[in-house]
C-alpha cells in the first residue's frame, strides 16, 4: 500500500489543499525581494534536467531543489504546524519534485513523498521542541527531505529511515534564527539547503551506505535516552490534517492580531487620533513579531515579523496580504508612522501552541476590544473556496490569469496520483509562465 493510500478522506483533502497552496506560492515567488538573485545563484550549480514549475527553466538537482523551496518559503505565506512549528511544504514539496524526476517515478510516488516528507517534518518538531536560536524548519528538514526522496523512489521503511539518519548529520547547519533578527532575506534560502542536504542523503541510503542507528534516540541523536522509535515519526495520523495553511503572508505568531485588527477596522473604520493596543501571549516565541516597528535593512522581513507594521498596514490601508507585501506599500512611510501608535503588551498567559490575541482600539474615551482565535488552523481550517482566492492572489502577483492558473492547478493536484512517470513530467513542463522566465 502507498503511503498516500494510507490518509482517509479528509486527510486526503488536506493533502491536496496543501498541495495546491505550495503551487500557487511557487508561482508568485520568483517576484519576491531578493529571488531574482537566489535564483541567478543557482544558476552557478548548473542547467539540468529538472522542471521547476513557473520559472521556465530546467536545473541541477541541487539547484532545483534550492529554487523550489526558496519560490514556495518567499513570501513566507506557506503553511505552519502550530505545535511542531514548522514549514512543511518548503521542504516535502521540493524533495518529492526533484526526486520524481531524476529517477523518474509516477505521479502517486510524487504524491507518496510529499505525504512523507510533510509527516517527518511536523513529528520531529514537535518531538525535539524549541532549541535556541534554530529555525526548526531548516533544522529538521534534511532528514525530511531525506525520507520524502526516499519515499519517492521506493525505498523500503529501513530505507526512508537510513535517509533519515544520514541526513542528519547536516541538518542543523542551515537553521539559525539570526537570519530573521538581522532582517536577513538568507532566512528564504534556509530549507532549500535542508532539501539540497537531503537529497544527497537519500541518494546515499539508496546506493547502500548506512547512517548511524542512533540518529534519534542515541546518546547524541535528536531525543537522546527517550523511548521513542521510528514508528513515532512516520506513522499515526496524518500530520497535514494538523496544518495551518496561512490566511496572511506573515509570521504565524501575528495571525490572530491581523485577524482582531481587521475585524475592529471592519466595525469602525480608522480615525488620525486612533491608538491600538494589541494584546499577546507571554514568552520567546512571541517576543519578535511584538517588538515595537524599525527598519533592520530589509523591508519585507520588518514588516512580516512586526505586529505593530501589520495593523497599522490594516489601519491605514484597509488591508494586510500579498499584495500589500509586493507593492509600494511596505515601504509606504505612513504605515511605518502609524505603527508608532500600536503597542503590543505581552500579557496573555503563556501557551505552548500558538494562541490568539485580543486588540483594543482606543479612541476618544471609548474602548472597542476584539478577539480573535488563530485563523486557518485545524479549528478553524480554510476550505478549498478560500485556498483559490489565496492562490489566485499569488498567481496575480506572478503576473499569470488568475483563474486559469487556478483552475489548471486544481485539477494537477485532483488527478496527479493517477499520473505515470512520463504523465507527471509531462505534466510539470506545462506549468510555465506567461511572461519573460523568473531568471
Amino acid at each position: 500500500m502507498s503511503h498516500l493510500d494510507t490518509l482517509d478522506a479528509a486527510e486526503l483533502d488536506r493533502w491536496r489543499i496543501l498541495l495546491a497552496d505550495a503551487w500557487g506560492l511557487m508561482a508568485a515567488g520568483g517576484q519576491a525581494p531578493g529571488l531574482r538573485a537566489m535564483l541567478l545563484a543557482a544558476d552557478e550549480l548548473g542547467d539540468g534536467d529538472v522542471v521547476v514549475p513557473w520559472t521556465g527553466r530546467r536545473w541541477s538537482p541541487s539547484a532545483a531543489a534550492a529554487v523550489s523551496s526558496a519560490l514556495i518559503h518567499a513570501w513566507d505565506f506557506d503553511d505552519t504546524h502550530d505545535e511542531a512549528v514548522v514549514h512543511t511544504a518548503a521542504v516535502a514539496v521540493p524533495a518529492a519534485l526533484v526526486a520524481a524526476q531524476r529517477r523518474p517515478a509516477s505521479g502517486a510516488r510524487f504524491a507518496d513523498g510529499v505525504v512523507v516528507g510533510v509527516q517527518v517534518l511536523a513529528r520531529l518538531g514537535g518531538l525535539v521542541g524549541p532549541r535556541p536560536g534554530v529555525i526548526r524548519t531548516a533544522g529538521l528538514g534534511a532528514p525530511a527531505a531525506a525520507a520524502a526522496v526516499a519515499a519517492t523512489w521506493g525505498l523500503d521503511r529501513a530505507g526512508i529511515e537510513n535517509a533519515m539518519s544520514l541526513a542528519l548529520g547536516a541538518s542543523l547547519a542551515p537553521g539559525s534564527r539570526q537570519a530573521v533578527v538581522d532582517s536577513s532575506l538568507a532566512k528564504r534560502v534556509q530549507p532549500g539547503l535542508a532539501v539540497q542536504a537531503g537529497l544527497y542523503a537519500a541518494s546515499l541510503a539508496a546506493h547502500g551506505i548506512e547512517g548511524p542507528r542512533g540518529w534519534l534516540t542515541g546518546e547524541h541523536g535528536l531525543v537522546p535516552g527517550s523511548q521513542l522509535s521510528v514508528a513515532d515519526v512516520l506513522d499515526g495520523p496524518f500530520a497535514g490534517a494538523e496544518l495551518a495553511i496561512k490566511p496572511y503572508p506573515a509570521c504565524r505568531y501575528g495571525h490572530a492580531a491581523i485577524a482582531a485588527a481587521e475585524e475592529l477596522y471592519r466595525r469602525h473604520g480608522a480615525e488620525a487620533d486612533d491608538r491600538i493596543v494589541v494584546h499577546l501571549p507571554e514568552g520567546a516565541s512571541y517576543a519578535m513579531v511584538s517588538r515595537p516597528f524599525a527598519d533592520r535593512g530589509e523591508p519585507i522581513i520588518d514588516a512580516q515579523f512586526s505586529v505593530p507594521w501589520q495593523v497599522a498596514s490594516v489601519w491605514t490601508t484597509g488591508r494586510y496580504d500579498v499584495a500589500t507585501l509586493a507593492g509600494p506599500d511596505v515601504v509606504d512611510p505612513g504605515i511605518a508612522a502609524a505603527a508608532a501608535h500600536v503597542e503590543v503588551r505581552q500579557d496573555l498567559p503563556a501557551s505552548t501552541v500558538m494562541s490568539g490575541a485580543t486588540v483594543e482600539l482606543l479612541r476618544g474615551g471609548d474602548v472597542h476590544v476584539v478577539e480573535a482565535p488563530m485563523p486557518g488552523g485545524p479549528a478553524a481550517p480554510l476550505d478549498r473556496d478560500a485556498v483559490t482566492a489565496k492562490i489566485r492572489s499569488c498567481f496575480t502577483v506572478g503576473g499569470l490569469d488568475a483563474n486559469v492558473e487556478a483552475d489548471r492547478t486544481w485539477a494537477f493536484v485532483d488527478g496527479v496520483a493517477d499520473l505515470d512517470a512520463a504523465g507527471l513530467r509531462r505534466a510539470l513542463s506545462e506549468f510555465t509562465p506567461s511572461r519573460q522566465p523568473v531568471a
